[in-house]
């Protein structure tokens, strides 16, 4: 009984609310009470074609009002051999989880409760709890990314692998011509007992030419079996052993290293180190953390002094490849560091025919007297103080030189120029000074050279050209990844700046056979060319990359670079060749 007092007994039969219930009572009105057709359609609120339509059905046996209730099958669903396979991995120590996946990828459907319902029947046990490490699994629940060990490539005749980013082969030739292979194995870095110096810069190397702005997401990498074949290994090395082995090397070796490099590059590519002018710069990577004992540097990117490690950059003016870097440089090494890279210069070219072309704050004016003297030529800018804006202003308008550089790009091509001689303060230096304004700044700017025979123009378009260093530093930092020394990932500045200045210098070379690309950024190469995956296999005495097509791809298969095969010394001799597939 309900104990509902609003409860109509008569409402609830005469108007109940289940479908069977309803077509029950509103047949039953029709044929026992003897309610015409409309009337019981009526009552059970049906129309009176619906009515007509149920008592067809209804005539015809088509409606079942009391349905036997359908109970499950007695015995499990699911057959001998799955039964059989799921007992089998049960035995090896694999869980519930392991096993559905394991099915899963066997192409069998299977749900945990069942695999739990035979795993009980057969009386197994619960597995006791395991560590993540025992289970394959990181803190963060990824997968435990297998050790890195170099392979036997001798031995090597079939393997497979794929790489996220498979672009990165496209820089084997050019790894070739450079020598780098060869070089690397002359220079006493270190090799561990599972790693040789091949292994360990190539992995590093390779990561440099991907683009991260953080290097710590190199973890993403962990299992990518082309990164590691492309230096020589199963997988690349993880985090720890790469930072590790960075601060193996020292100073010296790597400086040696790249005086090496930068020479070996000159007798190859003499076109790209003939220029008229190598821009220099300093540039600081800041580093955060409380208990920093560097000095404190500007950094431009924070306008602020900061506590960061200082580097000076030098820069071919018109191929813009790097030539030096020099890094962790004490303050009061600051103003002398120009000329370490003048004795650096000459030992590589034997003369230094350049000009050099830095701002004021660089060096000293003593400095300035010392190049002078080794008939060294310079450009730079000369610190503005009150009395020389003063006398600047008071010089007359029919004395200014009107310049058009017309150089493409340059928003203020048209300006004046004014020229006289000096002897600078403290030496008995006498130099060109010109003056500009009307250039775009506020104030005007003060130039000193001690190259008397360059024409105002050029002397003007040569120091317009300095801030091409300015943006080599924006793509060191935002694409080549110049290390955060505050970093999840450490790796030594040093090691850092000249496998930056390498990866630079290989994207120069990669885009120069690139036709309508030459002048592109890595950051456009890597985009429209490098950022793609491929497919690699060892065949024999072959190594075929099968690059998957993009829209530039026509610009690959048509240039004779990648026409050809190359034997690599580090893969086992083994001659590369690309492909190109959909």
């Amino acid at each position: 009984m309900n104990d509902n007092d609003d409860f109509n007994p008569i409402e609830y039969f005469l108007k109940p609310k289940e479908p069977a219930q309803k077509r029950y009572e509103a047949l039953r009105a029709y044929f026992l009470e003897s309610l015409t057709q409309k009337e019981a359609a009526k009552r059970a609120e049906y129309s009176i074609s619906t009515f007509q339509s149920l008592v067809s059905n209804f005539q015809n046996q088509k409606i079942e009002f009391f349905v036997k209730p359908q109970y499950g099958p007695n015995r499990r669903q699911a057959s001998d051999f799955i039964h059989e396979r799921i007992v089998s991995l049960r035995k090896s120590n694999h869980s519930v989880y392991e096993i559905k996946d394991i099915l899963s990828k066997e192409g069998f459907k299977t749900s945990i409760q069942t695999i739990n319902r035979i795993i009980g029947d057969e009386g197994f046990a619960k597995l006791p709890r395991r560590t993540k490490e025992e289970l394959g699994l990181t803190k963060k629940n990824t997968l435990l990314p297998p050790i890195s060990t170099a392979m036997d490539l001798d031995q090597l005749e079939s393997y497979r692998f794929e790489c996220q980013v498979g672009g990165i082969y496209y820089f084997i030739p050019y790894i070739l011509q450079t020598g780098l292979y060869e070089l690397i194995s002359s220079t006493p870095f270190p090799e561990s007992t599972k790693l040789s110096k091949i292994n360990s810069i190539f992995s590093i190397l390779a990561l440099k030419l991907i683009g991260h702005e953080r290097l710590s997401k190199i973890s993403s990498y962990n299992h990518d079996t082309g990164f590691g074949f492309f230096a020589g290994l199963n997988v690349p090395p993880k985090t720890t052993a790469t930072s590790t082995y960075s601060y193996m090397v020292d100073k010296e070796t790597i400086q040696s290293f790249m005086r090496k490099f930068i020479s070996h590059m000159r007798s190859t590519y003499p076109q790209y180190y003939q220029g008229d002018t190598i821009n220099l710069d300093f540039h600081s990577t800041p580093h955060y953390g409380e208990k920093s004992e560097m000095d404190d540097n500007w950094v431009g990117a924070r306008h602020q002094r900061l506590k960061s490690a200082l580097t000076l950059f030098a820069q071919g003016g018109e191929s813009r490849h790097l030539l030096y870097a020099n890094t962790d440089i004490d303050r009061e090494d600051e103003p002398n560091e120009i000329v370490n890279f003048v004795n650096y210069w000459t030992d590589v070219k034997g003369i230094i025919e350049q000009t050099l072309v830095f701002d004021s704050k660089l060096t000293t004016y003593e400095i300035l007297e010392e190049l002078d003297t080794k008939d060294i030529k310079f450009i730079t800018l000369r610190r503005r103080g009150k009395k020389l804006i003063e006398d600047a202003n008071n010089i007359p308008e029919k004395d200014w030189i009107k310049v058009d550089l017309k150089k493409e790009k340059r928003k203020f091509n048209k300006f004046k120029m004014y020229e006289s001689k000096i002897t600078l303060l403290r030496t008995k230096l006498k130099v060109r000074q010109v003056i500009f304004k009307d250039h775009g700044r506020q104030m005007p700017t003060f130039l000193v050279t001690n190259n008397f025979k360059i024409e105002l123009e050029t002397l003007a378009l040569h120091y317009a050209n300095r801030w091409l260093i300015e943006n080599k530093f924006s793509e060191l930092v935002h694409f080549f990844n110049l290390n955060a020394l505050s970093s999840p990932f450490m790796i030594r500045i040093y090691f850092d700046v000249v496998l930056t200045i390498v990866a630079d210098t290989l994207y120069r070379l990669l885009a120069k056979d690139l036709k309508r690309f030459e002048e592109c950024t890595p950051k456009t190469i890597f985009s429209d060319f490098i950022n793609c995956r491929c497919k690699g296999e060892v065949v024999g005495n072959e190594i075929i990359i099968k690059m998957k097509k993009k829209a530039t791809t026509p610009i690959f298969k048509s240039n004779y670079v990648f026409q050809k095969s190359y034997p690599v010394p580090w893969l086992g001799d083994k001659r590369l060749r690309f492909d190109w597939i959909s």
